[in-house]
């Protein structure tokens, strides 16, 4: 944090993580991160991993409902808390940490694919623990990606994953009919 009270990028500790991230990649590795995250933007792939658990009736399409209620209050929370939060810029956005062309904007606090992920995998692991052992892997590989490929702090990760994961505990009894409970 600058004296002004302004944060311009990741604490030292942060800044070293995210260089550490950096310096043990391959290319390989980098691009199947980026495609990761690429493919979690506005949610796409959580929706369509909702759309694959719904073909199935009862529980998976339970879970894949809970995941998307959970996930939408995930995003309206992140995006009022972004909007509160004075502005941070992303690792990509500083020189120093630029492993590809910056492709976001915005601020980097909190992490929007994080509280996406998040939400999603504990929205389905509340009605599905065998579906979420599923999910959560990927979902905390698109949260790994978000650092990997210098678009979030790690401390951006972890306050958008405790928004997903609190939005989905907040709506584990929605909507009140038994459709959605278990």
């Amino acid at each position: 944090m600058q004296p002004s009270g302004h944060n311009y990028g990741g604490e030292p500790l942060e800044r070293t993580i995210v260089k550490g991230v950096n310096r043990r990649s391959s290319p390989a590795v980098d691009a199947g991160l980026h495609r990761l995250s690429i493919s979690a933007n506005k949610s796409l792939l959580w929706f369509a991993v909702a759309g694959a658990m719904a073909m199935r009736s009862g529980v998976s399409r339970r879970a894949a409902a809970r995941g998307l209620v959970a996930l939408g209050v995930a995003s309206a929370a992140n995006g009022s808390l972004k909007a509160l939060l004075p502005f941070r810029p992303r690792p990509q956005q500083l020189p120093a940490f630029l492993p590809w062309a910056p492709e976001y904007g915005g601020s980097s606090l909190p992490s929007g694919h994080s509280a996406a992920a998040a939400a999603f995998a504990t929205g389905v692991t509340l009605v599905s623990p065998a579906l979420g052992a599923a999910v959560i892997p990927v979902a905390a590989g698109v949260a790994y990606s978000r650092v990997h490929i210098g678009a979030h702090w790690p401390s951006d990760v972890v306050v958008g994953t405790v928004i997903g994961i609190g939005s989905a505990v907040l709506t584990r009894t929605w909507p009140q009919d038994s459709s959605l409970r278990q």
